[in-house]
């Protein structure tokens, strides 16, 4: 009895090493990560083989835009506030209605367009080559590749009830 209780604490203690190693070494690359100067941009320095003054440069250019990013991000969210509110108050286009819609969409272009300077910016600081790679990756994952309106368009009409028109005779 006393053998295979000392079997099964020694099995469970060399299941726990083998465990506690597996783990140790298999998040390495995500500890590594997380001590970057910015490691939100860690998987860009990976990803796009930058070398350690790449990084710290885009890592600056990065905290040098976030500011401006988060004010233009607060005024849209103002807006949005600010129409939700008209539209709780009547079921009909005002003036006013329409002012904040313009106004909100104006915030919106300034902010698109900064983002792209900015990610232009970027895509120069790394070689030609992941630099291409870069602004084909954001042209394919921001706002940059026309989501909203003209996205909803798009799912719609390829729906299978898109262009189904109902002719009466």
């Amino acid at each position: 009895m006393r053998k295979g209780l000392v079997i099964l604490l020694l099995g469970l203690a060399v299941s726990a090493a083998a465990f506690s190693g597996l783990y140790y070494f298999g998040t390495a690359p995500g500890r590594d990560m997380m001590r970057e100067p910015e490691p939100e941009l860690a998987w860009l320095k990976k990803e796009f083989h930058l070398t350690d003054s790449e990084y710290t440069r885009i890592c600056q250019m990065h905290e040098a835009y976030l500011p401006r990013c988060r004010e233009r991000c607060a005024r849209i969210a103002e807006q949005d506030r600010r129409l939700e509110e008209l539209l709780a108050q009547t079921n009909t286009m005002t003036s006013e209605i329409q002012n904040v819609i313009v106004y909100r969409a104006s915030i919106r272009a300034e902010c698109e367009t900064e983002m792209l300077k900015h990610f232009l910016a970027v895509s120069r600081t790394m070689p030609t080559d992941q630099g291409r790679r870069y602004l084909a990756w954001v042209e394919e994952q921001t706002c940059l590749r026309g989501q909203g309106m003209e996205e909803r368009h798009h799912l719609q009409q390829e729906s299978p009830m898109a262009g189904h028109h109902h002719h009466h005779n």
